[in-house]
Parts: C-alpha cells; sequence; structure tokens
C-alpha cells in the first residue's frame, strides 16, 4: 500500500495588534538552504544537500578509549564475524562483537595502521613508526611478527591477492610490497615517485589501484608483473581512500589539510532535481582490459587527461580549497560525486550509497550520486572519523580520533531527534507573526516546533522567556513567544519507523518591529571643497557634477565652480526609505523658509546663495520616513546646522595714494570687506593677460580690510590703465581700475 505522507504548506497573513508606532513592512527570517540550517545545532538531525532537514542515524557509542589511545585507525570484519579496531597512541586491536568492546591484544608497536584477515582466518596488523611491521596475531591474541618491509617506516593499507598473497602499501619510500601467505618472500611490486601510498584496494579481477599522497594520483596496478598505469591526476594533494563499488568503478576520495575549513558545511543547493538517475556513457573503442606501462613522472596530467578526455569539474572553490569524492567508471571517465570542505578520510560503498567519513568536525555523509543528493548523517563528538565499516545490516561502524572511539550507527533513522536554530537577530525589538513552513510528513511520524524570545544574544548569559509550548506542523500558529530583538526557535522530529522520517524543506518566521526615529547624524553647510572633505560625507562627492550640472541648467548658469552645498548623512533603525525637507533662516529671524517646495531623496543640495541677502544663516534638514510609513505613524528628526556666513558680496577697492615718480608708480590702496576677510589680491597694466600677485603691508591676509603697498617700475611714457582685483574669503572678486600717465 502507498505510504501516505501530509505535505504541508503553510502561510498566512501577519495579524499584530496594532502599536502607538509601527512600520508597515513585514520582515522574515527565512532557512530553506543548507548554509543557513547549518548554522545551527544538530541532535540526532542532518540536512541533506537539498536543504532537507531531517532525522540523522541512531548514534550508540560502543567504546572511547582510555588515555593513550589516539585515533582508531582501521576496522575489519573477521571470519567469525565480530570487528576488530586497530589504534594508533598504545598499539591496542579490539574486538568488537554486538555492543561489547573488549581489547584483543597489545602490539609492542604503539601504531596500528592497516588491518587484513588471511585466507586461514588470521589477522594481520600493520605498524609504523621508525620502522614498518607486519604482525600475525591468531584467535586467541598471541601475535608474532609476519613480515617487515625493508626500508620503509609505514604500512598504510593492506589488501589479499587471488591466491592469498598480501599486497602492501607503505611509506615513506612509496613501495607496493607483494608478500607471499606465509609472509616468508616479498618483493617490491611498484616503486612510485611519491613519498606515501596511502591506500589500497582490490577489484573483482585481481587489479590493485592505490592512491598516493603529494600529487594526488590514483595508479592501477597489475598484481601479475607490477605495471602502473595513472588511473586521475587529483587537483588535492592526498588519495586518503578508495572503494570499489558494486558497478565497478573505483571511488576514490582527497584529504588535503587546506580543504578542511571548521565552521564550513554543505555548499547551497543545486537548482531543481535530476529527471532520473545519470549515467556516463563512454566513448567507443575506450574499454580498458589491461592497462599499458606506466608514463613517466612528470607526464601524468597529460596521460590522464588523454584516456578520460576531460577533467572532472573544480567544484565550487579553487584548487586545495575542498575535498572531493572522484568517481572513476570501467572506461576511465571520471566524475565528481562529492565536494565539501571537510578532509574525506575513509569511504565505503554499497549499492550505488557512498559513505564518506570526514573531519574537522566529525561529520559521517551518506551520497546517492545518481540522485545528486547528500545527507550528513551523523555529527560527532570527535573532530575526525578516520575509519569506516558498512556491516551486512546496513549498519556503520566508525573509529574516530579526538577523541577515539568506536562508534555505531544504527540502519535505520533515529527515533527522535532536535534541530536548534542559531539565535536570530531583529536589530531591534520585534513582534513575531505565524510561522510558514514547507514539510513532508508520513503516517507514524511528528514534527513539532517551539519558540523562544530575549533581549540578550547569549540565552545563556541572561534571562530569556521560556521555550514556548510544541505546536504540531499540521497546524498554521501564531507564534507564542513575546516581542524582543533576539529569537529562537527549535525543530522536534519524531518516528515510530526507523525507515520513515519528517523532512523540512524550508521554515519563515514572521516579525514586524516597531518603528523608530530616522536620525540625521551629521549635517554640514559651506563651499563644497570644504565640505565634502568631511568623511562622512566624501561619498556623495560623486554626485557633486551631477547636481551641478542640473543647477545651471535650471538658470544658475553661472553657478559657482565651487559651488555652496547642503550635505548630510541619515540612517534608519528600521531600514526605512527616507525623504528630506530642507529650511534656512537668516540668524536672529524667527521664520524658517522652505528651500524646495518638493521632498528631496538625496542628501546633498547645491543652494544658489544670490537669492538670499549677505549674513549669518542657520540650515535645517528634517528627515521623514513616510515612503514605508502611513501618514499617521511615519516619525521625523530634525537637525539645524552651524551659522554659516553667506556673502555675494565683493570687497571695495579704495586707491589712497597712485604717485608717477619717472619711469614707475607707487600705489598705496585699501581693501576692505563687510562680512568676509580678504583673502587675495593681484593687479595688471593695460590689460596684460599676466596678473601679479600682492601681498598686504603687513604679509598676512587675515581681516577685513588689507593695506596694499607696491611699486610699479619700467612703465613707458603717456597713459596706463591699471586694474587692482581683490577676492575675499567667499570668492567674491572685484575689479578697480586707475589711469595714469608717465610723463616725456
Amino acid at each position: 500500500m502507498r505510504q501516505a505522507i501530509r505535505t504541508v504548506v503553510w502561510g498566512g497573513l501577519l495579524i499584530l495588534a496594532a502599536g502607538p508606532a509601527g512600520a508597515v513592512k513585514t520582515a522574515s527570517w527565512r532557512h530553506e538552504q543548507p548554509e543557513e540550517f547549518n548554522e545551527g545545532t544538530f541532535e540526532q538531525t542532518a540536512v541533506s544537500s537539498r536543504g532537507e532537514v531531517l532525522l540523522g542515524r541512531a548514534v550508540s557509542v560502543l567504546h572511547e578509549a582510555q588515555e593513550g589511545v589516539e585515533a582508531v585507525n582501521a576496522l575489519a570484519r573477521g571470519p567469525d564475524g565480530a570487528v576488530y579496531a586497530v589504534t594508533s597512541g598504545d598499539g591496542t586491536i579490539f574486538r568488537v562483537s554486538g555492543s561489547d568492546v573488549k581489547t584483543f591484544v597489545k602490539l609492542p608497536d604503539k601504531n596500528v595502521y592497516s588491518l587484513l584477515f588471511t585466507v586461514d582466518g588470521m589477522l594481520l596488523a600493520g605498524t609504523g613508526g621508525e620502522k614498518a611491521r607486519i604482525f600475525r596475531i591468531d584467535r586467541d591474541g598471541r601475535a608474532q611478527v609476519f613480515h617487515e618491509p625493508q626500508g620503509a617506516r609505514y604500512v598504510w593499507a593492506m589488501v589479499r591477492g587471488e591466491s592469498g598473497e598480501v599486497f602492501a602499501a607503505t611509506g615513506v619510500e612509496g613501495k607496493l610490497y607483494r608478500i607471499e601467505p606465509d609472509g616468508g618472500k616479498a618483493k617490491v611490486l611498484y616503486d612510485a615517485r611519491q613519498k606515501n601510498l596511502l591506500c589500497l584496494a582490490v577489484d573483482e579481477t585481481g587489479m590493485l589501484y592505490c592512491g598516493t599522497d603529494t600529487d594526488g594520483v590514483i595508479y592501477r596496478i597489475d598484481p601479475s608483473d607490477g605495471r602502473a598505469y595513472a588511473l586521475y591526476d587529483a587537483e588535492e594533494a592526498e588519495i586518503s581512500s578508495i572503494a570499489i563499488g558494486s558497478d565497478r568503478a573505483v571511488y576514490a576520495a582527497t584529504a588535503a589539510a587546506a580543504g578542511a575549513k571548521p565552521g564550513r558545511d554543505l555548499g547551497g543547493k543545486a537548482g531543481g532535481r535530476p529527471e532520473r538517475p545519470t549515467t556516463t556513457t563512454a566513448p567507443a573503442g575506450r574499454a580498458i582490459s589491461r592497462p599499458g606501462p606506466a608514463a613517466a613522472a612528470e607526464s601524468v596530467s597529460e596521460m590522464v587527461q588523454a584516456m578520460t578526455g576531460r577533467r572532472p569539474a573544480p567544484g565550487t572553490g579553487p584548487a586545495g580549497a575542498e575535498n572531493a569524492i572522484y568517481r572513476i567508471d570501467r572506461d576511465g571517465i571520471v566524475t565528481e560525486v562529492f565536494r565539501e570542505p571537510v578532509m574525506i578520510l575513509a569511504i565505503a560503498e554499497a549499492g550505488g550509497t557512498v559513505y564518506a567519513a570526514t573531519g574537522n568536525e566529525g561529520r559521517i555523509y551518506e551520497i546517492q550520486p545518481q540522485q545528486e543528493v547528500s545527507v550528513a548523517v551523523a555529527k560527532l563528538k570527535s573532530a575526525q572519523v578516520v575509519s569506516l565499516l558498512r556491516l551486512e545490516d546496513d549498519r556503520l561502524l566508525v573509529g574516530t580520533a579526538n577523541a577515539a572511539a568506536i562508534v555505531r550507527l544504527d540502519a535505520g533513522y533515529a527515533r527522535n531527534g532536535t534541530y536548534l536554530s542559531p539565535v536570530l537577530d531583529a536589530k531591534q525589538i520585534a513582534r513575531f507573526g505565524r510561522v510558514r513552513w514547507r514539510a513532508e510528513i508520513p503516517e507514524g511520524t511528528r514534527l513539532t516546533l517551539a519558540t523562544r524570545s530575549g533581549n540578550v544574544k547569549d540565552p545563556d548569559n541572561g534571562p530569556w522567556d521560556a521555550w514556548s509550548a510544541e505546536v504540531d506542523a499540521t497546524a498554521g500558529v501564531q507564534i507564542a513567544s513575546p516581542s524582543a530583538r533576539f529569537f529562537q526557535y527549535r525543530l522536534t522530529f519524531t518516528t515510530t519507523d526507523p525507515q520513515k522520517t519528517p523532512r523540512l524543506g524550508s521554515i519563515e518566521i514572521a516579525r514586524i518591529e516597531d518603528n523608530q526615529r530616522p536620525e540625521i547624524t551629521t549635517l554640514e553647510a559651506g563651499f563644497a571643497r570644504k565640505v565634502l572633505q568631511i568623511p562622512a560625507l566624501q561619498p556623495l562627492k560623486a554626485k557633486l557634477g551631477g547636481l551641478a550640472a542640473m543647477a545651471a541648467g535650471a538658470g544658475g548658469g553661472d553657478v559657482k565652480r565651487d559651488p555652496f552645498v547642503i550635505a548630510w548623512a541619515a540612517e534608519d533603525p528600521n531600514g526605512d526609505s527616507l525623504v528630506y525637507e530642507i529650511y534656512f533662516r537668516q540668524v536672529g529671524h524667527q521664520r524658517w523658509v522652505r528651500l524646495d517646495k518638493e521632498d528631496l531623496k538625496d542628501t546633498l543640495k547645491i543652494w544658489d546663495t544670490r537669492t538670499v541677502s549677505d549674513g549669518l544663516y542657520e540650515v535645517k534638514v528634517v528627515a521623514k520616513d513616510t515612503p514605508d510609513n502611513p501618514v499617521n505613524r511615519a516619525l521625523t528628526y530634525s537637525r539645524t546646522s552651524d551659522p554659516v556666513l553667506i556673502d555675494n558680496t565683493p570687497p571695495a577697492v579704495e586707491f589712497d595714494r597712485v604717485e608717477a615718480s619717472g619711469r614707475k608708480v607707487e600705489v598705496r590702496a585699501l581693501v576692505r570687506d563687510a562680512l568676509s576677510p580678504v583673502t587675495a589680491a593681484r593687479y595688471t597694466v593695460d590689460s596684460a593677460d599676466e596678473w601679479k600677485a600682492l601681498a598686504p603691508a603687513d604679509d598676512l591676509f587675515d581681516s577685513l580690510q588689507e593695506t596694499l603697498e607696491f611699486t610699479i617700475e619700467e612703465l613707458e611714457a603717456g597713459e596706463h590703465r591699471l586694474v587692482v582685483a581683490a577676492e575675499d574669503e567667499q570668492g567674491n572678486t572685484v575689479y578697480a581700475t586707475r589711469a595714469v600717465t608717465i610723463g616725456p
């Protein structure tokens, strides 16, 4: 019978009691992307790459290692049905039977990295440190040296060949050893140029696959003669794990340290879903049954490109920024099935599903490449999940580091779990409306919501309102938490059937803030060259040219090159749009005069001050949030400038003495201004293009009255016309003319 699923999509109008002042714009927090949910806390819940929150796998910690055990490096199921786990730190090998974990043996070598069962059911354990050894351990836990690979310091991985021979991947000389079943004889089957062969796998034909450090190369090696072929040269530096899929494809994971970035999780979900499982069709004639000899090391990349025809898509980040799982089919076509900012330390595959153990956030992923979906089915307390074993009943057994533990993940969904959102900040006191969500809730499952609010960011550092009652996701409800600045929600997922889980696709929390007054943070009036140097007003420089052109076109054709401007900076706590009114009045007067009839949107205004008489003036700007609020709820704020001088009258020049003597003229002139200090003076004779600067008698232009004394020499006989120009601080200039005659 078809499973009953309730698809719930709740919406509704925001219905809130009217307060004394409230903006009408409704804001909301909406979570639907994986990275948005990943800001929260998962307890036996998970989020998929499609942005669905669901129950994770039930997690049971079977064993927490004592001090001295650093990591559970490898897991393998023995002929007796028990699972054996090898560790680094104190050389312990554990035996796991059901939920019972006991010490099986302690080896003299402290760091054990790999294990393998021989054809006769004995356990082999590969160690590392100053030198590498392989121990053979019988069923009673008695250990003896099986083989010592000459020159090797680490036995990173082992697999068994068709005839019971043992293949060992080693470091730090990058050699692959072939060891006879009794451990007596061995030879180097392949000597790679990389320092370490980190992982090893064997397919159903007996072909070997190993991954390297340094260059991230995946080799395929013929066990009969050691001929090697590079299947792929990854962008990442380390191939950490290889698994042979049920579809005979090779899956390879990378673990470049630079690609693990704590705090970053699944990226944004792709738009849409695949219509059907995708398949890879290899070009005709590309199938490879036996590889040829390995090419020279420096041509690995070219060899890979020639074989695959293309490199896989690089993912969302630059090379080395993340890690990936690659799938290499039997024809050599490479595709990328997973890429995230984690170290992928171990992988397994079953029935088209790939499992990945990662660090440095202790996540275990379940990846379905054909459906283009991945789910972090568990997040463990340990920082790294370093080993992974899939059991026949679909349960997962994993080994961890920091801290070292053996953990089991059940096959089905956890019975219950919670998702706790991050603390959401409305920036101001807000009232909360209805919750809207999109969810699928199969029969036998339940999804509920609880909320709380407060006015301190951390709920643990101050009192918040208590959690509300749990509300079923099948009912659209008003949020019960009281008005506050900060808000948090909690989702609780439950199921009575481990094969079913609620799935939340999106959730949206509506809120509305009390309206607050806008604010004008600074206001200046004066010449643009000075006003627009103020840091808060410098961004307005870009607008000045356009406004000056508009002013000139509107009848102010002789607007000064340095115009008189009114400039201000304003902000609104609610993010409302603002408009402005500008007023002015002469100091000592009561009445404010509005400068523009229409409200302004810009925060820069050019003022043609020729329209007012000289004197000291104040300017007032009023900010209004009326565009986003009804008239009866809109708020205003006004700010008045410091008094600013308006002076449109140039100085006056009075010639006190103009005396000719021979071919020279001595001049004494007085320059006076009623309001502004005199700032410059110059003269020219007979309309010459060259003007000569003048200095006042006391050498300083610093007052309303200045005396100019100068001599003009080498004048020819006859009448001459002298012009003196003087300028005040406001840029007003006067030109005074005097005729003078030089005798013969």
